[in-house]
């Protein structure tokens, strides 16, 4: 059979949008070698503005070359192997983006080598979820009041599962013990109490936020946000987020470091037990079994309130700041990523790495790393989010956890905004492409732009030349007009950061090195046509944003990482279907108004790589006017 491009795809959900902006998402099951596709277990998302967003389960569909089309039951097993051809279906509207699945399809073929710059872009650049970019322009929200309780230590103690340090005891009877293989030990499931997910907040009395929505999963995802980062590091102390975050999941007042890792190991939830520093936020993160939730709240909340940072404890983790400085330059991607930011905010607040520099480790010291916790660390914050929990189970803990103890005060802090600068950073690397992106300021959060900005993302998509074949349905400009047209570039895609105070946009792409010349002037020429949108390109690009915004509600993940920055960053949350009513209303003009915005700010370069025949900085600005 022959290679069709998709087979990285199989048993993937992938989404399809048509002329008319219907939203269908499905299982790949098979495909044949004309690009015809199964879908099974296939739903419409219907958008309702008074309900919401409705599932109609539709079955088996099939994809035909360019028209989408409903098939009945098939009794046959569906792979990849079926031949389509003798399959009936009436066709419906023309499938105008069958690849508006971007990101599942990155995420598929991230274990792919040859599609590692592809398959990272969109995240190495900081494409930020959609759900949060417009928080400015949703209802406040409404937190419950949640008083400090004094409680008997004995009686919380009973509510917790049973628990050792060495292994787990049976918190329920087997109900198996004492069965012979010849018996059945089938049982009668219970039926689920199945009711839709609500999403709740509160706050406690020393300020921390709790927000979460319980969808009945297995297991809990817990996300405790520090409103901290490298944008509030001051010439002294560069790299101490970083820092801070290492010592995440050490020795507490409470546990041991060797102690933590065995409680974690225990639960299962040592390897899904991280914390990251980034340019806004700190995160301590676990994803733990929903019932052994009452030990893993008290667990996360020690390690903001009581870490020990002994001192050789601070010594062993020098090696990681040297490993992860060796994975940044690694990856080309991610490598772009830090140095975009390097150039458009040059020495100031967004242009300050999240990774600490070998220059930093004199300074990497248990009294640094303190003193920044003391200044950046208060309750008020801070926000707890946990998916597939209960929030009366969840607000209890975090309750718990800090009744007794008095928290981090707060301290007033310099509020230094960002200035972008714009600027030229290049880095000769060892990949032998040539890694450019060229950026332009967009909308922080608050400003109308905000939405406009997302669907010109949108409009200038992305494509690689693994995925540019006929019948891959990557019809976006920057596929059409350079990585369809130029079988010297590898991929090319848009993207879009927000931060509180400002964001960046622009275009990211790579190319074999003698021709980066070329490719330069493409994606410049792709920018500088930004304001002339079409109503065709505008509804198609609204279907897909709004597509987008939906997949990533389903993903518990992307749901806590929306949750927890929109009330970090704002103090407010938005649901996919306020988004999307948002999104429906932007008009042609304002996306025009809002590109032109963007093309008057200075232009900021990064490139990595093989940069010898990267044009100057003031070729590609000028091939901007």
């Amino acid at each position: 059979m022959a290679t069709t491009g998709l087979e990285p795809l199989l048993e993937q959900q992938i989404s399809v949008v048509t002329n008319d902006g219907r939203l269908f998402v499905g299982v790949l099951r098979g495909f044949d070698q004309s690009s015809n596709v199964v879908l099974s277990d296939c739903q419409e998302r219907v958008f309702d503005t008074d309900k919401g967003v409705e599932q109609v389960v539709l079955g088996l569909y099939v994809i035909r070359g360019d028209n989408l089309a409903v098939v009945g039951e098939v009794d046959e097993e569906i792979d990849s192997r079926i031949d389509l051809s003798n399959i009936r279906a009436a066709p419906l509207k023309p499938v105008v983006h069958f690849d508006c699945r971007l990101q599942t399809l990155c995420a598929a073929a991230s274990s792919l080598a040859d599609l590692a710059m592809l398959s990272t872009c969109r995240r190495a650049l900081g494409q930020r979820a959609s759900l949060r970019r417009w928080a400015a322009q949703v209802p406040a929200v409404t937190f419950n009041e949640v008083k400090f309780v004094k409680e008997d230590v004995e009686k919380v103690m009973m509510e917790l599962p049973d628990y050792n340090f060495y292994e787990f005891k049976e918190s329920t009877p087997n109900p198996y013990q004492g069965s012979t293989l010849d018996r059945s030990i089938l049982l009668d499931p219970v039926e689920p109490a199945l009711v839709p997910p609500k999403f709740e907040f509160s706050k406690l009395e020393n300020g921390i936020k709790i927000a979460s929505v319980d969808k009945q999963g297995l297991t809990a995802r817990l996300g405790l946000y520090v409103h901290a980062g490298s944008r509030f590091e001051t010439p002294g102390n560069l790299g101490v987020a970083h820092m801070a975050a290492l010592m995440g999941y050490r020795s507490t007042a409470h546990l041991s470091h060797l102690r933590t890792v065995k409680t974690l190991e225990q639960m299962g939830a040592d390897q899904a037990s991280v914390c990251k520093a980034g340019r806004e936020e700190i995160l301590y993160q676990v994803e733990v079994q929903r019932e052994f939730v009452p030990y893993v709240v008290p667990l996360m909340v020690g390690n903001v309130l009581f870490p020990r940072l002994l001192p050789w404890e601070v010594k062993s983790a020098h090696g990681d700041v040297k490993t992860d400085k060796e994975a940044l330059t690694g990856n080309p991607d991610s490598m772009v990523s830090d140095l975009l930011h390097k150039a458009a905010y040059c020495n100031n607040t967004l242009g300050l790495s999240p990774l600490a520099s070998t220059r930093s480790m004199s300074y990497f010291t248990p009294e640094t790393i303190r003193s920044y916790l003391l200044d950046n660390f208060a309750p008020e914050r801070m926000v707890f989010v946990g998916v597939n929990v209960a929030h009366s189970e969840l607000t209890k803990w975090v309750m718990r956890s800090f009744a007794d103890y008095n928290a981090i005060p707060m301290k007033k802090r310099e509020d230094v905004k960002a200035t972008y600068t714009g600027g030229d950073v290049r880095m000769e690397g060892a990949s032998p492409y040539c890694h450019l992106a060229l950026g332009l300021e967009s909308s922080g959060f608050g400003q109308a732009e905000l939405a406009p900005t997302a669907l010109i993302q949108e409009i200038l998509g992305g494509g690689s030349a693994l995925y540019s074949g006929v019948g891959s349905g990557v019809t976006s400009r920057l596929s059409t007009q350079i990585v369809k047209q130029s079988p010297y570039v590898e991929s090319c895609t848009a993207f879009n950061t927000s931060y509180s105070d400002s964001g960046l946009f622009g275009v990211y792409g790579v190319c074999q090195a003698e021709k980066a010349g070329d490719m330069a002037k493409a994606m410049a020429g792709a920018l500088k046509g930004l304001p002339t949108v079409s109503k065709e390109e505008l509804a198609k690009a609204k279907a897909m944003l709004k597509g987008k915004i939906f997949r990533q509600a389903d993903n518990d993940k992307e749901l806590m990482a929306d949750m927890g920055q929109q009330l970090l960053l704002t103090g407010k949350y938005g649901s996919a279907a306020e988004f999307a009513k948002i999104i429906d209303a932007v008009t042609e003009a304002e996306v025009a108004s809002c590109a032109k915005k963007m093309l008057g700010s200075k232009l900021s370069v990064a490139a990595f790589g093989d940069v010898h025949a990267v044009p100057s900085y003031f070729t590609l600005e000028a091939a901007l006017k």
